[in-house]
């Protein structure tokens, strides 16, 4: 293998694993989503408990469950950043 032909393998081989390590989704399309998860799923759970506890408390526990996927999701993303420094 020549000289020129082994940096253009090495070159190649470095943009490929640059690309692995690139995010596949945009951080505000990732924030719609989560914005649209929680907000279903904060629902879905004040709808779910609705039947047993009062209004209020049910709302309460559907913004718990919304927020804590908001903490999950910033936690890992700080998670990342902290590896990929």
């Amino acid at each position: 293998m020549g000289k020129k032909a082994r940096k253009k393998a090495e070159q190649s081989a470095q943009n490929e694993m640059k690309s692995l390590s690139d995010p596949w989704i945009s951080m505000r399309s990732g924030l719609i989503v989560m914005g649209i998860v929680s907000i279903g799923l904060a629902a879905w759970t004040a709808y779910q408990v609705s039947g047993d506890r009062p209004l209020m408390e049910s709302i309460l526990w559907g913004a718990v469950f919304g927020g804590s996927l908001w903490l999950v999701f910033f936690g890992f993303m700080l998670f990342n950043r902290w590896l990929r420094r």
